[in-house]
């Protein structure tokens, strides 16, 4: 009996220790002590597994980035306190793509380097909506894997989009996540903004609901669940005009939301944008900076930034042994299964360059002639011709570039980094090359949009293949360009012919794209793909071109087989031809004056004039009934 009663009173006293250790850490700030919260962070890392090159001064090349590298980062900088999370775009960038859908190698290794969440990108949709909801089953099967976070997407009742919501549901995703660590509850969400949707190729049948109207959704449940900290993994993006920039206005909108996770843009932001209360972060892409905010919670409950700091994932990381054992398990996987039929090897030479070409910040960064737009362009005609199209003219848009050639050995998995987004119609890697017809007055057109549209959306740069122009900046937009050739057959350059219908290869992603362009101009500029006969055509599906195997011709496999066609140099490896050492004169500035500022105006310079010469017509004519009347009053 005594026993008993000194059992009872040893788990009386027990039990009151552990509700008052619980109690305590719950009311920390109600006591006027303030909480600490780490957040880790990536995003846009793009499949990026592996380390990549980077240029290093003006022939240099090193390497950064890679999850080994990253994992111990990660190790190095958690405490007791810390979440680790994700904004997006994990996936799509590398030739760790061709076994997305069957192994999601992506979502495994981030779940073994201890990522608690991730929210959808628009790439994670390169595969259609079938294709994310594969490689969440086969991610389902992983012990460990970073919850998913899919806060405004929208699933409807018809037969596919149920069994697309299955594959969700095995996975373990949800609109919000309570995460608990250190006594503290961090309530998270994540979103795919309306710009990025945009530029999502084919999320159907899904749908995505308002991003403001599901923000406030999920601050309410949150709050609801005592959340401490509220953390958005948002894939917008922030831009300098702010009335642009997706995160600043979603913080304006939803001012409870203490952090944004700002994903989509490629934005490095050395220092946190504060929009009100809310800390808007962003570490760069492909892994390049692993971010660290060090958040306080003060004892009035408010969120106040500690510290913040990207730290690089430089070549002077140490590798996690147990995460480049992983890695190096699904690249033999990549050679197995995609690789190796194809008759190709991961990290075999498939030339040599004797420079860096330009970068894809170089693309983005600045509008001028590329010579890496050369290369891809000419590999565009090049694997068109191959399977028995002959195109006048092949274009490519900054945005589809994904890295460039860098002085020494190009690998053939450096080759796919290039070209290394989207998937064909049959779900195959990479976007096919399609064939079809443009007027002479619609390329004029796509100059135009070339060199107006760049100050606002650097990603539509085009690079052209047997076309050149030349432009005055200083006239009106869409009325920039003053002049366009094309080449002919045996290299001589001749006017373009405005009523002439021209043979046109380029990625199907672009050819898609003409939509966005005519809801961007608001329908003042009107494209789409035609055919022989000049007929417009709505499913690019049918201009695919096909090899003779009856596959769907890549782009990414055109650039190959064209570096393939290079001659062998003295070093015993095919060499890129010195012609790409300096890009070609695509597009050419003009000086102005009057000649070349009136010089071959567009229908919409044309309009635009005779707007203003009506209204000075206008302005003379009421002058003059002005005079008129006060010459008569005066007589009078």
């Amino acid at each position: 009996m005594k026993i008993k009663r000194i059992a009872t009173v040893f788990l009386l006293f027990t039990f009151c220790l552990f509700w008052l250790a619980t109690a305590a850490l719950a009311a920390g700030t109600e006591n006027g002590e303030e909480q600490e919260l780490r957040v880790l962070f990536t995003h846009d890392l793009h499949s990026y597994i592996l380390p990549y090159d980077v240029a290093d001064g003006a022939d240099g090349r090193t390497t950064m980035g890679g999850y080994a590298r990253l994992a111990t980062l990660i190790k190095e900088n958690r405490t007791d306190n810390t979440v680790v999370l994700d904004a997006g775009d994990f996936s799509m960038g590398t030739l760790f793509n061709s076994i997305f859908k069957t192994h999601a190698p992506d979502l495994y290794l981030m779940g073994e380097m201890g990522f608690d969440a991730t929210t959808i990108g628009n790439h994670e949709f390169d595969y259609g909506a079938e294709g994310l909801a594969a490689a969440l089953r086969s991610a389902s099967k992983a012990q460990k894997r970073p919850a998913m976070l899919n806060s405004n997407m929208v699933f409807g009742n018809d037969p596919e989009s149920k069994e697309i919501k299955n594959a969700f549901d095995a996975y373990g995703s949800s609109a919000t996540k309570i995460i608990e660590r250190g006594g503290l509850k961090i309530g998270v969400f994540g979103m795919l903004s309306q710009v990025a949707q945009d530029y999502t190729v084919n999320y159907a049948p899904l749908s995505f609901a308002d991003t403001a109207e599901t923000a406030r959704d999920c601050v309410d449940s949150l709050k609801a669940q005592n959340a401490d900290v509220i953390i958005c993994l948002s894939h917008g993006g922030t831009n300098p005009d702010i009335e642009k920039s997706e995160d600043q206005q979603l913080a304006k909108a939803v001012p409870d939301i203490d952090v944004i996770v700002s994903g989509h843009t490629h934005t490095t932001l050395d220092t946190p944008i504060i929009e009100g209360s809310t800390t808007i972060v962003g570490c760069g892409w492909r892994g390049e900076h692993l971010g660290l905010l060090d958040l306080k919670l003060e004892a009035d409950n408010t969120v106040k930034v500690d510290s913040y700091q990207l730290i690089e994932n430089s070549r002077d990381v140490t590798m996690d042994p147990d995460i480049a054992s992983s890695i190096n398990t699904s690249k033999d996987v990549v050679q197995q299964e995609f690789l190796t039929p194809l008759g190709k090897s991961f990290d075999a030479t498939a030339a040599v360059s004797d420079h860096n070409f330009a970068t894809v910040d170089d693309l983005l960064g600045h509008f001028d002639n590329s010579d890496l737009g050369d290369i891809i362009t000419d590999a565009y005609r090049y694997g068109a011709a191959q399977n028995g199209v002959d195109a006048d003219i092949s274009l490519v848009n900054a945005g589809l570039v994904r890295d460039t050639i860098y002085k020494g050995n190009l690998s053939e998995s450096g080759v796919y980094n290039i070209l290394s987004l989207g998937s064909g119609s049959d779900g195959s890697v990479g976007y096919s090359l399609v064939d079809f017809y443009l007027y002479g007055s619609e390329l004029k057109t796509l100059c135009q949009i070339d060199v107006s549209m760049y100050p606002m959306m650097q990603e539509v740069q085009f690079s052209f293949s047997g076309l050149r122009y030349t432009y005055n900046d200083s006239r009106l937009p869409l009325d920039k360009v003053t002049g366009v050739e094309t080449q002919n057959a045996d290299g001589a350059w001749t006017p373009l012919d405005e009523d002439r219908l021209y043979r046109v290869t380029t990625s199907q992603y672009l050819a898609n794209m003409t939509g966005l362009i005519t809801k961007m101009s608001h329908g003042i500029i009107t494209l789409a793909p035609r055919d022989k006969d000049g007929n417009p055509v709505s499913d690019t599906n049918t201009l695919i071109i096909h090899t003779p195997t009856g596959t769907e011709a890549k782009e990414w496999i055109a650039l190959s087989d064209y570096i393939h066609s290079f001659p062998v140099g003295e070093s015993g490896l095919r060499t890129i031809p010195a012609s790409y050492n300096i890009a070609r004169e695509v597009k050419t500035p003009v000086h102005n004056t009057l000649v070349t500022f009136f010089a071959n105006p567009s229908s919409i310079a044309l309009a635009v004039y005779g707007i203003i010469a009506s209204l000075i017509l206008l302005l003379i004519v009421i002058i003059l009934l002005i005079r008129r009347h006060h010459i008569r009053k005066h007589r009078v």
